[in-house]
């Protein structure tokens, strides 16, 4: 499907995918700028990258993107609630491939969090010679949702309500139900006031659908092959994970370390904790994890 998409940088404008289409020679018209893409994670939307983006569109240029399920990316599902296509990871990253090649934004440095993680790997998976790099934020190499708390985070998202009659209730509910602090805060983030007929209050950008049949088809997928393809192709890859996360979680992380520290990976494949972060850690740690972003583009720079 076409996404919508934030461009921040040379061409600081939103897309539609129709607005997409006609201003496509002007944007694909770049400048020197390294590019890289923004994925946001299970529930969120390309706009919540702006602050990480104000920081970095005076160097780069910079793609953040609706991934399907949504935001402004959502398609409407069919009779008895039905949904029109897949969201396994080579789903969501066949859509933002479409959109790289419609941009020609490429080649790129691929940041995914979260569930963007998964996207990330298998753009490069679809298309390595379209990737720089990969950087990879707080979510384990394998299980559902990282294997930290899936099936906890599954039976959350079956019990969310779709809308709030206040912000107060939200609250009150995810401080009851949500597994995790971050995500609750995550998700609290990225809410909207409701219509009208929906009742008013607060809802949220997303497919409740779509986003437990992401997890469903996450279950049984690792991304583990997908790096050590990537390494072997000579992409980069820095992982970065919040030591107070607990999607990530400290045994998951130090076992993948272990791994990736030998000889064949090691020059490739980098892992790095960042101290007092959560799994919101480009949002919590942000000056942290620029550094770290720019750092490994500048490594990128001098191979």
């Amino acid at each position: 499907m076409e996404l919508y998409f934030h461009r921040w940088g040379s061409h600081s404008l939103s897309h539609s995918p129709q607005t997409a289409a006609r201003n496509a020679s002007q944007v694909s018209d770049i400048n020197d700028k390294s590019r890289i893409i923004l994925l946001h994670g299970l529930g969120g939307t390309g706009a919540l990258w702006r602050p990480i983006a104000a920081s970095l569109e005076e160097e780069f240029d910079i793609l953040a993107p609706d991934q399907r399920g949504h935001g402004r990316s959502q398609q409407p599902t069919l009779p008895g609630g039905r949904l029109m296509s897949g969201y396994s990871p080579v789903d969501y990253a066949q859509d933002v491939v479409e959109l790289m090649e419609r941009l020609s934004f490429h080649p790129a440095i691929i940041v995914g969090h979260s569930m963007g993680v998964r996207t990330a790997c298998a753009i490069a998976h679809l298309k390595p010679d379209w990737v720089r790099g990969l950087v990879l934020v707080d979510l384990g190499f394998s299980g559902i949702a990282g294997g930290g708390m899936g099936d906890e985070l599954a039976h959350f998202l079956q019990i969310l309500p779709p809308h709030f009659s206040s912000r107060a209730e939200a609250r009150s509910f995810m401080e009851e139900h949500c597994p995790d602090a971050a995500i609750a805060q995550y998700l609290m983030a990225v809410s909207l006031a409701a219509t009208p007929d929906q009742g008013g209050g607060i809802g949220f950008p997303f497919d409740h659908a779509a986003l437990i049949r992401t997890l469903e088809e996450a279950r049984g997928t690792t991304i583990r092959h997908w790096i050590e393809a990537a390494a072997l192709r000579e992409i980069p890859t820095l992982a970065l994970r919040g030591s107070l996360s607990k999607v990530w979680s400290k045994e998951q992380f130090e076992a993948e370390h272990l791994h990736f520290s030998q000889p064949q990976w090691k020059e490739k494949v980098q892992l790095r904790e960042i101290t007092g972060a959560g799994h919101g850690l480009p949002f919590e740690k942000r000056s942290e994890f620029l550094e770290a972003l720019r750092d490994f583009h500048q490594k990128l720079c001098l191979t």
